[in-house]
């Protein structure tokens, strides 16, 4: 297999609008999620905030909104917010990193405020336990859950053999899915990039050592990138 430029492996589930000229970016997401059933009738009560802390909960959350009687709407970062924004929706606190403990530090929860919180399956508990101890009043739910996209990570197997410049990860779910199909001595001689220090945590678990942009987005990472190569 060819490739005319190096080549970056991009294994979060969604490219937004990043793009680089210096590299062949190949899109292979190793997770795909799945909505989950749950009791519909916490839809029904009155909340001070609504908080979506990812862009699949606010795609999986899209077609309950209607029923949800909120005041405002709380993101954990910019794609989550740009997600929000692509749907029409109006944030009102996006924190200033792209993490659970910049969330905490920056939002102001109040005593006896209702918040309405669906998850993932997966998500840390950091965020419930604080705005509990703060007092509010947090309906947490698992909304979704991560299953593997097996037909990505089969490419990606393949696409390893070509010796790809770089690949990069954004989820410690996303870190964990790759290494139980693929070995992490797949990854040598690749540069790995990763989304916040808690990615890199779940990549350091694995012996993979990895560099992190400034800024948590995928097109920060893709300049990361471009200023190695050159």
């Amino acid at each position: 297999m060819n490739h005319s430029k190096p080549l970056v492996l991009v294994t979060q589930s969604r490219m937004g609008n990043a793009c680089t000229d210096e590299f062949e970016v190949e899109h292979v997401p190793v997770i795909k999620t799945e909505l989950l059933p749950f009791n519909d009738h916490i839809l029904d009560g009155d909340y001070e905030w609504l908080v979506l802390t990812s862009p699949n909960a606010v795609e999986h959350f899209i077609p309950f909104l209607d029923r949800v009687r909120y005041k405002k709407l709380a993101s954990i970062g910019k794609k989550t917010s740009e997600t929000m924004a692509a749907h029409g929706l109006n944030v009102d606190f996006e924190p200033s990193g792209y993490t659970q403990e910049k969330f905490m530090e920056e939002f102001d929860a109040k005593k006896g405020e209702r918040i309405l919180y669906p998850v993932s399956a997966n998500a840390r508990p950091l965020m419930y336990d604080y705005l509990n101890r703060a007092g509010a009043d947090v309906t947490r739910f698992r909304l979704y859950h991560p299953v593997p996209n097996m037909k990505s990570l089969g490419r990606i197997e393949r696409l390893l053999q070509t010796h790809p410049y770089a690949i990069t990860f954004s989820s410690p779910s996303g870190v964990d899915t790759f290494m139980e199909k693929i070995s992490p001595e797949k990854l040598d001689g690749v540069i790995v990039v990763a989304i916040g220090h808690v990615t890199n945590e779940a990549l350091e678990k694995y012996h993979v050592k990895s560099v992190q942009p400034e800024k948590e987005t995928l097109q920060n990472m893709f300049v990361l990138l471009e200023k190695s190569i050159r």
